[in-house]
């Protein structure tokens, strides 16, 4: 770990406990060095890796500086797709992680949708109904369960899912693998999982999200076959 890296992670933990508040400003570079005994270099690169994880936003000009915030949605997808980019994943580990993750959020979701978000996952879903062209379907589906895990009200789990969003169209979203029967089954699955949401029941929203995710692993690989696998996965199959 760098000395930037080591600050950042001191500076994020003081914000995870409270001790600083959001919108309060942070020390000027100088007196954050002479307070951290670090070069002021390391400060300004503690800063650039907190900024991009959205636990601090910098403002120009009169009455600016560096400042605490939170993360969002946005920033928790920026950190896990910069994460995930460099990592390198497998169709199978991925597969495994939204089928634990999604069930998640669609049972938070049943809790807390509101009217307009339902009304969205049916506008998507007729869409998705009457799909001529793969890549709108596609497209589709993939706004179907990042809606889902906004109306789960947790921004880091939609964070989470919206970082994946790339690696998943990249792993799974094949266009030259998926099939209409495969388009057929998915629309069958959402409606399912849309009719527990209506019905605000979380537990049958996450059994339905389950049963859909759990089907859609089974077509690439049992995660306990890694080990006869390729290193860099399997042939994609069409996202669920």
């Amino acid at each position: 770990m760098t000395a930037a890296q080591d600050l950042a992670e001191r500076i994020k933990a003081r914000i995870m406990r409270g001790e600083l508040a959001q919108g309060v400003p942070l020390p000027p570079e100088r007196q954050l060095a002479e307070h951290e005994r670090v070069s002021r270099t390391t400060v300004r690169g503690a800063l650039s890796l907190l900024a991009a994880e959205g636990f601090v936003r910098r403002r120009v000009g009169r009455g600016g500086g560096t400042f605490v915030t939170r993360p969002d949605a946005e920033s928790v997808a920026a950190s896990i797709r910069l994460a995930v980019g460099s990592a390198g994943l497998d169709a199978a580990d991925l597969a495994e992680a939204r089928a634990h993750l999604e069930p998640v959020c669609a049972r938070l979701a049943a809790e807390r949708i509101g009217e307009d978000a339902l009304a969205r996952l049916d506008r998507l879903q007729s869409r998705m109904a009457r799909a001529a062209d793969l890549r709108e379907f596609l497209a589709d589906n993939s706004a179907f369960h990042r809606l889902i895990a906004e109306a789960s009200g947790n921004s880091v789990l939609a964070g989470l899912l919206k970082g994946l969003d790339a690696p998943i169209h990249e792993l799974t979203d094949d266009p030259a693998v998926v099939t209409r029967a495969r388009m057929h089954e998915t629309v069958r699955a959402h409606e399912a999982i849309l009719f527990a949401l209506r019905r605000r029941d979380p537990v049958q929203a996450a059994a339905a999200m389950r049963k859909h995710l759990l089907a859609h692993a089974e077509l690439i690989e049992s995660p306990y076959e890694r080990g006869r696998r390729p290193q860099h996965g399997v042939a994609p199959a069409g996202r669920d």
